[in-house]
């Protein structure tokens, strides 16, 4: 999948988030690294909206007067905050993908990447630091957890489900803090490709099946997104997810194609939502446990039937056998050298098609790649038995 599409899902999954999202009172205390650059729908907004909001430190320390600018518009669009130090944005196009950044004496503030909706607009936070603020304390031997605002996404691809895990791990206290050992995750068994998203923290690295993310963790918010690919051959799938710290609420988000069913003893909520065309399963259910495991059970997905690979695979072991049996009966002793080069070459290129067959279940081939392939090595195949039945006869 490319990096401009999955961009375009979390764009997505943002919007659709927006019906699920707990956003804590304006009276609240919390760290506004929380939600510093991440686009908040409004949906009363006038369509191709955005406001940015530039703080020092604090909400009560606006900005005013600052240039905001805005790209992947052209030409770019750049703005002054008002008094309040928002700086409003019109007349955006529906489906644009843009980022707002400005710079706060010297310190380049910027956005996530917001898509425009088709309705309604988007609100976006940036905060400059506040050299007057006191310096933040060592860190400290504590605990983080996977904040509410964590989501798990699953996309239909071509014979797999496309994989998007956007988490928050919150350190809730005002102190940088350090987990006993880092914090590992162990994507399911049969996950794929596993690759991190551009809007990831550095602190998190994947590698194989795992992807590792250490410490300290700042005050508030480290945003941890990474993908991966679980392939499926028919049209049940289980997806198990252990959560390596504790998950302060499930929310998943899945892209649903004809009667496709989305089950879980986890999600006590559940609805389906529209956005950019597409239907999705929305799901809630309460808080998991440092080891536990969130258990999704699918149903009904979209795949192709798997008898003609079956029946291919069965005709090529019929005829590997009845060419073996021949060439056993039949072969004089001086032509055992070349019955031997004639049963190796048939083994190898029965090896080959057993592996793009396994490819092909797994989509892990070009379709016109594997049609083109397997005529090749059948073809051999029937010259390897032709050379092999005329020395038996």
């Amino acid at each position: 999948m490319t990096r401009s599409r999955r961009r375009a899902i979390v764009s997505t999954i943002v919007a659709l988030a927006a019906s699920v999202a707990v956003i804590p009172p304006a009276s609240a205390q919390m760290d506004l690294r929380q939600v510093a650059g991440v686009p908040l729908p409004v949906a009363d907004m006038p369509v191709g909206t955005i406001v940015v909001r530039v703080v020092r430190g604090a909400l009560s320390n606006n900005i005013p007067d600052q240039e905001v600018q805005l790209a992947g518009v052209e030409p770019a669009r750049t703005v002054k905050t008002d008094a309040s130090g928002r700086a409003q944005f019109d007349g955006l196009k529906p489906g644009a993908r843009v980022i707002a950044v400005t710079t706060v004496s010297g310190e380049r503030l910027q956005s996530q990447e917001i898509t425009v909706p088709a309705s309604g607009g988007f609100r976006v936070l940036l905060v400059a630091t506040d050299p007057n603020a006191a310096p933040l304390a060592p860190a400290q031997a504590g605990t983080v957890v996977l904040g509410d605002q964590s989501r798990f996404v699953f996309e239909l691809a071509d014979g797999s489900l496309s994989v998007f895990n956007i988490l928050q791990i919150v350190n809730s206290s005002s102190a940088p803090v350090q987990p006993p050992r880092p914090i590992v995750f162990e994507l399911p068994d049969g996950a794929t490709g596993t690759s991190l998203l551009a809007e990831s923290s550095p602190q998190a690295k994947a590698a194989g099946r795992q992807v590792t993310v250490a410490g300290p963790f700042a005050p508030g918010a480290t945003v941890v997104q990474f993908a991966y690919s679980m392939p499926y051959a028919g049209g049940d799938l289980t997806v198990q997810q252990t959560m390596p710290v504790p998950l302060s609420r499930v929310i998943i988000l899945a892209q649903k194609t004809g009667d496709m069913r989305l089950q879980s003893s986890q999600m006590t909520e559940q609805r389906e939502m529209s956005a950019d065309g597409q239907t999705y399963i929305v799901g809630q259910g309460p808080a998991v446990g440092s080891g536990g495991a969130l258990t999704l059970n699918f149903s009904g997905l979209p795949h192709a039937a798997l008898w003609p690979r079956n029946v291919a695979v069965a005709l090529a072991v019929a005829i590997l056998v009845v060419g073996a049996w021949v060439g056993f009966r039949g072969a004089p002793k001086d032509d055992d050298k070349v019955r031997n080069r004639l049963e190796a070459r048939r083994g190898q290129l029965f090896t080959e098609l057993t592996s793009i067959e396994q490819q092909h279940r797994e989509g892990r081939i070009d379709p016109e790649r594997y049609a083109a392939r397997r005529q090749e090595l059948v073809a051999a195949l029937e010259r390897v038995y032709a050379e092999i039945d005329r020395r038996a006869a």
